[in-house]
């Protein structure tokens, strides 16, 4: 074998399943070739599977052209990349069962990936939680000792006003008794003088009458007389002249 790198490309003028992916499968499989990019930038990736049928993985690297999506004719293009002489053993080529183990061990990884991930996120919703109810209980316990503190403060002001007020009151009291002793004993029936002082001082006050005002009386003085007089003489004339228009009418 020589030291030269050959590659060759595999195409067809369809998009059928079996002129295409099926027969580069094939040549995966027993010859020792491997896909590589294709380079263009034209098209869809390449099938792994159909149906029931499990590809080679690296069959995605070919391209798939379709009438309906990119406005031109069917096509399929696969470069391959030969590195050896000879027909390989079947052994050497990923089977059907081999790309299912593969998967299914992807998924439990992906699964563990996850469950890791949420377990996480849970872990840290847990320490916010604690770290506010912690600031909680302590904006709580600052809240009752302020509380406390003021509570104490009225009950040392309570405990010491009720000391003065009780002395207030005995005070008042000895003083009431005092007052009793130096009042003179009053025989029963008998009113004290004071009182009988107070009532003959209680006399109803005397309200001076005011006297009515006699009615004064208008006099006219000698000088509307004669007013009068010529007002009568105005509305007299006034109504003869008023007769001889209506007349001469």
């Amino acid at each position: 074998m020589s030291n030269l790198i050959f590659f060759f490309s595999y195409s067809t003028c369809s998009i059928s399943v079996e002129e295409n992916e099926w027969v580069v499968d094939y040549a995966l499989r027993n010859r020792y070739v491997k896909l590589v990019e294709s380079g263009l930038e034209v098209g869809e990736p390449g099938m792994a599977s159909f149906k029931d049928k499990r590809f080679h993985p690296s069959l995605k690297l070919a391209k798939r052209i379709y009438p309906h999506v990119h406005n031109m004719d069917g096509f399929f293009v696969a470069k391959l990349r030969k590195f050896a002489d000879g027909v390989k053993s079947v052994e050497a080529v990923s089977t059907a069962e081999d790309e299912k183990a593969a998967r299914s061990i992807a998924k439990v990884k992906k699964q563990k990936f996850n469950s890791k991930k949420k377990a996480a996120r849970a872990k840290a919703k847990v320490l916010r939680k604690e770290k506010h109810d912690k600031r909680e209980a302590e904006k709580a316990v600052a809240a009752k000792e302020g509380d406390g503190k003021g509570g104490k403060k009225d009950k040392k002001k309570k405990k010491k006003s009720k000391p003065a007020a009780t002395e207030e009151g005995s005070e008042k009291k000895l003083a009431g008794q005092k007052r009793k002793a130096e009042k003179p004993a009053v025989a029963e029936g008998a009113e004290p003088e004071a009182k009988k002082v107070a009532k003959t001082k209680k006399t109803k006050p005397v309200v001076a009458k005011k006297e009515a005002k006699a009615p004064v009386a208008v006099t006219e003085t000698p000088a509307a007389a004669p007013v009068k007089v010529e007002r009568k003489r105005d509305e007299k004339a006034k109504a003869k002249k008023d007769t001889k228009k209506k007349k001469a009418k």
